[in-house]
């Protein structure tokens, strides 16, 4: 695909091609619904009539669809890579091969459970907290963690350096208010759970299933009980708990670290333990149970984590809670999605190289980077013309703006899989656990040394985009820079209405409530005056408060302190990416279809969200998703935004409606 930068020089409006990106907005319409009662289901409501929920899918919104587009040009590469003879060893022996292994369901079937079979033996070597804390480190390399998860990370204060980090995990629910909402549907969401590990059991050869699928769900109750909430773990400062090794030791006392370590073959000289109420009860939740109520806990992780790639019978029992019943999906998605997503997760950069040199030239890097240039031009200009903040915290605000790393399209240097074997003469499965060793083995080669700024953690074909604060980044892969979001030949108010809003959105997140922790230099560091830090505070606040009063689905309300970041960040990106605009056309406003600039750009914005979701869906998003629905982050930011009003002259009084004094601008 060809990119060209927005810039000021560049001719407004649309070029009345095809793919200009304006011809799309009347068809989306739905007129029956007033833009002063419900601005998503105006701008949107058609185009969800259009496209009605697949069975295989929970949701589907232009995300959706551009993956989809982008999943069929990789499943053309990789299945390309399929023909033919490969050298072995070779990139393309590497994706064909795995993805044949994934794709032959027969041999799978045939298997069972055999390719964990070795796995789930390790188990048995249980006795007592020594060789508990063995057999957690010996499970790590292989994929599977229980009890927590250990990664290498960027040191909060230093991030130019790697150090160990551990995090609360072990849970099968999707989140610790599962084990303890009393609503019928959350108890009955227990009991399907329940039912699945009595099924993952019993596939796995194991008797009593139901005793052990109990046992399970008790002891995971008791780890639930010492876990953070999801907005607990939102704040950085609280996350941030270094210590020594004798440091961990008394941290999260009754738990064998000396074994553990002396298992991994590693030292923990400096570890962030994470979550210090969970890492402190730990120990004892462990020494208070008894061994067989363990050793099936570490099955069921173990059976958890790789029936998606065992027999079928293994997939069908674990799709019917996470699919049908969590998510309301009534069919799995088809075998060959399914592998591709898995081949990816494994050798994504390998697959992103084929994809960049077919769909994304060289020379699109540098013209969307230009457009990220108006953006930061746009966002400093916003930092001069707040009200609420002081000049000697604007300066630093903008040295941090201007300090921001922008990463487009692919690495500049890609990922080595050199130490990576894919043999077609073992199973799938077995594979997969070969590739989790290679992978922590690199992981672990990590700590104590400098980090590695060129890292990317997307692959080119990923349809998203990311801010990481500690590298102070912004990441935008190449799929995500094509229709809706960018238009190359496009108007500059649909182009900064999608893709802009969508740049601003990831700025903003470095002056998110999280981001806004860290430095120019990416190190959690407060570089705010007390008093502007005070204020900030208070006007994030009354936007977490406008959330908390809009409905998800049904009863449920947003969690606007659980969403706050994303919220932040799109009220930024709108009003950073409109400024741009501005700067862009200056004072011009030719009609197009009948709309001036600001209704495109509105329209554009509005209808990048557009999507059709179930409601379980929507009722798991609210409990663990940091975004909003698509349908919130269209009215809940539209009602915030003066231009809206400007634009559509919104009555007083209408649900749209909220009182200029109301409206919250944070950056």
């Amino acid at each position: 695909m060809a990119l060209c930068a927005i810039a000021a020089a560049m001719s407004v409006g649309c070029t009345q091609q095809a793919n200009d990106g304006c011809a799309h907005f009347a068809e989306n319409v739905d007129p029956s619904v007033a833009v002063e009662n419900d601005f998503y289901t105006h701008a949107n409501g058609q185009w969800q009539k259009n496209h009605p929920l697949p069975d295989d899918k929970s949701r589907l919104g232009t995300f959706d669809l551009l993956y989809e587009n982008s999943r069929e040009q990789i499943r053309e590469l990789v299945e390309a890579a399929t023909k033919g003879k490969n050298e072995f060893g070779s990139a393309s022996q590497k994706i064909g091969d795995l993805y044949t292994l994934g794709m032959d369901s027969v041999r799978r079937d045939e298997d069972g459970a055999t390719p964990i079979l070795p796995i789930l033996s390790l188990i048995d070597e249980v006795k007592d907290q020594t060789t508990l804390a063995q057999t957690i480190a010996k499970l790590e390399p292989l994929g599977v963690y229980t009890f927590f998860a250990a990664g290498v990370s960027p040191d909060a204060e230093n991030s130019t350096i790697n150090i160990a980090e551990l995090w609360q995990y072990g849970i099968g629910l999707p989140d610790r208010d599962y084990y303890f909402d009393q609503s019928d549907r959350n108890e009955k969401l227990r009991q399907g759970y329940v039912k699945m590990l009595e099924g993952a059991f019993k596939l796995a050869g194991f008797d009593d299933e139901s005793a052990r699928a109990q046992r399970v769900m008790a002891f995971e109750t008791k780890l639930a009980e010492v876990m953070n909430t999801r907005v607990e773990n939102r704040n950085p400062v609280a996350l941030n708990n270094k210590r020594d090794f004798n440091g961990l030791k008394a941290t999260a006392p009754d738990f064998d670290w000396d074994a553990y370590t002396k298992e991994l073959g590693i030292e923990l000289n400096v570890v962030n333990v994470s979550q210090l109420k969970y890492f402190g009860n730990l120990g004892s939740i462990t020494k208070s149970a008894d061994t067989e109520t363990l050793k099936d806990y570490m099955r069921a992780a173990v059976i958890r984590a790789f029936a998606s790639d065992l027999s079928s019978d293994f997939i069908d029992n674990q799709f019917d809670f996470y699919g049908k019943q969590l998510a309301g999906t009534p069919v799995n998605t088809p075998l060959w999605k399914r592998v591709l997503g898995t081949t990816e997760s494994y050798l994504g950069e390998l697959i992103g190289q084929l994809y960049v040199e077919k769909y994304f030239p060289a020379s699109a890097k540098k013209r969307i980077s230009d457009l990220i240039e108006q953006l930061r031009i746009a966002f400093g200009e916003r930092i001069n013309q707040l009200s609420w903040m002081s000049d000697d915290t604007k300066v630093q605000a903008k040295d941090k703006l201007q300090a921001i790393t922008v990463k487009v399209g692919y690495p500049d240097k890609w990922k080595d899989y050199s130490k990576l074997t894919i043999d077609p003469s073992k199973s799938y499965v077995e594979n997969l656990i070969e590739a989790n060793k290679v992978e922590f083995a690199k992981e672990i080669d990590k700590l104590g040394k400098e980090v590695d700024r060129t890292e990317w953690h997307m692959t080119p074909q990923t349809v998203n985009a990311y801010y990481n604060p500690q590298a102070n980044e912004i990441v935008f892969p190449a799929a995500i820079l094509q229709p809706p979001f960018f238009y190359a030949e496009g108007d500059d108010a649909v182009n900064y209405g999608g893709i802009g809003v969508v740049i601003g959105h990831e700025m903003t997140h470095g002056f998110d409530d999280q981001g806004s922790q860290f430095d120019k230099e990416g190190n959690l560091n407060n570089w705010w005056t007390e008093e502007d830090n005070e204020k900030f505070r208070t006007i994030t606040s009354k936007l977490s408060d406008h959330f908390s009063t809009l409905t998800v689905v049904d009863t449920v309300k947003c969690n606007g302190d659980l969403t706050l970041g994303e919220n932040i960040a799109d009220n930024g990106g709108l009003n950073i990416a409109y400024q741009a605009l501005r700067n862009a056309v200056g004072n011009n406003d030719p009609m197009v279809d009948g709309q001036t600039i600001d209704e495109r750009f509105i329209f554009s914005y509005a209808q990048i969200w557009a999507s059709n979701c179930r409601k379980e869906y929507l009722f798991n998003q609210a409990s663990t998703d940091p975004h909003s629905p698509t349908h919130l982050r269209v009215n809940g930011q539209m009602m915030l935004f003066d231009l809206f009003y400007k634009t559509f002259n919104i009555p007083e009084g209408s649900p749209m409606y909220k009182a200029p004094e109301e409206r919250i601008v944070v950056w």
